[in-house]
């Protein structure tokens, strides 16, 4: 019995002395706890993106980071631009050539290069200006295409302006909702629900939940 003893003595001293040493070979890590470091909150302000887009086309939305609208800002405005010069350029030349047709009232008495410049103008072989019929037809058409143009023009111009102002409110808009927190926590639920009218009846209907 006391050899059973003392041998159990033995094994339970270097049993524990094991347990003791494998417990001090454990090691914490120092990175198994990491401290989450907060993501600094980019904003911007309307107002120095409304200033940045009035002075400049395009500006703004760069300001926004909004690269992506700058081929269609610059697209808007080189079309718009296209569009006015070719009125414009027009409207001269319909204009200059009723300015030279409004002083006569034929053209035997026109001078050589008021009358290359309206052969020019009509390039119609057909219509001659030396029937006075067709004189008074090509006068009135003139004036009618001189208005034309003056009008698209004057459309185009009010067009620029437009697209400038929706530039700038379209960046101001972006600045707004630069910060804006969109949660990923959006979730929808459509459940039946009793509804009670007072007369002691059940109806059946929808209660529709969304949580964000």
């Amino acid at each position: 019995m006391k050899i059973f003893i003392a041998g159990f003595t033995i094994f339970f001293t270097i049993l524990t002395g094991n347990l003791a040493l494998k417990a001090q070979q454990i090691k914490i890590s120092n990175d198994s706890l990491q401290v989450a470091t907060p993501v600094p909150k980019v904003e911007r302000s309307p107002k120095k993106a409304s200033i940045y887009a009035a002075l400049f086309p395009g500006l703004g939305q760069i300001y926004n980071r909004k690269y992506w609208k700058l081929p269609i800002v610059y697209g808007g405005y080189a079309g718009l631009i296209y569009v006015l010069g070719w009125n414009n350029n027009n409207y001269k030349d319909f204009f200059q050539g009723y300015r030279i047709i409004a002083q006569y009232s034929s053209a035997a008495n026109m001078k050589p290069e008021e009358r290359k410049f309206l052969d020019n103008l009509i390039k119609n072989p057909s219509v001659s200006l030396d029937n006075s019929s067709t004189f008074t037809y090509i006068s009135a058409q003139l004036k009618s295409g001189k208005d034309y143009y003056r009008r698209n023009r004057d459309l185009t111009i009010i067009g620029i302006a437009a697209l400038h102002v929706l530039s700038i409110i379209d960046a101001s808009v972006d600045a707004n909702l630069f910060d804006f927190d969109i949660s990923d926590d959006l979730s929808m639920r459509i459940e039946p629900m009793p509804v009670n009218l007072g007369n002691q009846n059940l109806v059946m209907g929808f209660n529709l939940s969304i949580n964000f």
